[in-house]
């Protein structure tokens, strides 16, 4: 038997209490994502990293936000209902990406005003961190650290 045996995927960390996993890297584990969200691995309410996006037009049942592919990343796995989530409004779905807007269909009777920031959850919340050079910590709507991205672009 070997001494390490090492999981390489969210799912993987729930093995690690049955014994069968010693080691996790586990992805977008630390964070969650809109798909794990949707795959019902996490609660909405377990969702720690977010984008933020503004409403830049806004009419019922669609709007459009200035947080694009160049921030979310452009992942949209096949059983996903959309490319993100809005963290505050659960059943709005990101349906169309360009690389500087977001086009979220939202269920009727959610009027989101021209002009609200709204918090973005990514699909995929590993290409997302790749994007970007730091991560703001927010504790209670006040910055607390500006964490860098150590391995940013370092994709091969």
């Amino acid at each position: 038997m070997p001494s390490v045996v090492s999981g390489g995927a969210t799912p993987s960390v729930g093995e690690m209490s049955r014994g069968l996993v010693t080691e996790a890297r586990p992805g977008v584990y630390v964070f969650n994502d809109a798909q794990q969200w949707e795959l019902d691995r996490c609660a909405r309410e377990h969702i720690a990293l977010t984008a933020y996006g503004r409403v830049i037009s806004s009419r019922p049942g669609r709007i459009v936000l200035d947080a694009g592919s160049k921030v979310l990343g452009g992942d949209r796995a096949a059983y996903a209902t959309g490319y993100g989530r809005l963290l505050d409004h659960p059943r709005a779905r990101i349906v169309q990406l360009s690389e500087h807007h977001a086009v979220v269909d939202v269920p009727s009777g959610q009027e989101l005003q021209l002009g609200a920031v709204l918090r973005v959850v990514p699909n995929h919340v590993c290409i997302a961190v790749n994007l970007v050079d730091t991560l703001t910590v927010v504790e209670e709507d006040a910055e607390v650290q500006i964490w860098p991205v150590a391995a940013r672009g370092a994709n091969s």
